[in-house]
C-alpha cells in the first residue's frame, strides 16, 4: 500500500510545529498539574472539556509520529531541496559536479570584477605603484615622527636654558643691586672730605 499525500514543504513543517507546539503545552501542564478547562456553555446549557496534561502530550506526541511516518515516504522533498556544491565547491571534495557549477556566482563575480580591473586600466603596475607609495608614505611618516622627538628636545633645551637664564639675570640684579649700595657709600665717603 502506497500512500500518495503530497505536503509541500511549508505544509509539513507547519505540522512538524503545531505538533511541536501540543506537546510542549502538554509537557507543561503535566509539570505544574494543570489541567485545561474549556467551557464553551451558558449557565443553563453547560459544555465544556477538561483537557489534561497526559491528553495533549499524548495527542502532540502521536501528531509527531503520524507525520514522521508520512515524510519517510515522501519522496518530492527532496526535490526541493537545494544542491549547496554548486555554490560551495568544498562540499563536493572541491570538484565542482556539472558545467553549471563552473558558471558559479563567485566565477560570474570574477569574471566581472576582472572586466571591471581592465577597463579602468588597473593593472598590476598600477598595484606596484601603489604599494610602492605606501611604503614611501610609511618611511616620511617615521621620519617625522623622529623630527617630532628631535624638535621636542630642542623645545625642552630651550625651556631649560630660558629657566636658567632667568635665574642668572635674577642672580646679576642682586649683585648689582648690592654693588650699587657698595659704591654709593664710597661715593658718598669720598664727597664728605
Amino acid at each position: 500500500m502506497a500512500f500518495n499525500l503530497k505536503l509541500t514543504k511549508k505544509q509539513n513543517n507547519a505540522a512538524y510545529g503545531l505538533g511541536a507546539a501540543i506537546v510542549i503545552v502538554g509537557a507543561l501542564m503535566k509539570i505544574i498539574h494543570k489541567d485545561l478547562d474549556l467551557d464553551f456553555g451558558t449557565d443553563i446549557f453547560p459544555v465544556g472539556w477538561v483537557i489534561g496534561g497526559n491528553t495533549l502530550l499524548t495527542v502532540g506526541l502521536v501528531t509527531e509520529a503520524i507525520i514522521f511516518a508520512l515524510s519517510a515516504f515522501d519522496k518530492d522533498l527532496a526535490k526541493e531541496d537545494i544542491d549547496w556544491s554548486l555554490v560551495y565547491p568544498e562540499l563536493n571534495d572541491g570538484a565542482p559536479k556539472t558545467d553549471a557549477a563552473k558558471q558559479s556566482p563567485q566565477g560570474m563575480l570574477s569574471k566581472k570584477l576582472d572586466a571591471m580591473l581592465q577597463e579602468a586600466k588597473i593593472d598590476a603596475k598600477l598595484f606596484t605603484s601603489l604599494s610602492s607609495s605606501i611604503k614611501d608614505f610609511e618611511s616620511s611618516a617615521k621620519a617625522g615622527a623622529d623630527s617630532s622627538e628631535s624638535l621636542a628636545k630642542i623645545n625642552k633645551e630651550f625651556a631649560d636654558n630660558a629657566n636658567n637664564l632667568q635665574k642668572q639675570m635674577g642672580a646679576l640684579a642682586s649683585n648689582l643691586e648690592s654693588l650699587n649700595s657698595v659704591y654709593g657709600g664710597v661715593l658718598s665717603a669720598m664727597n664728605k672730605k
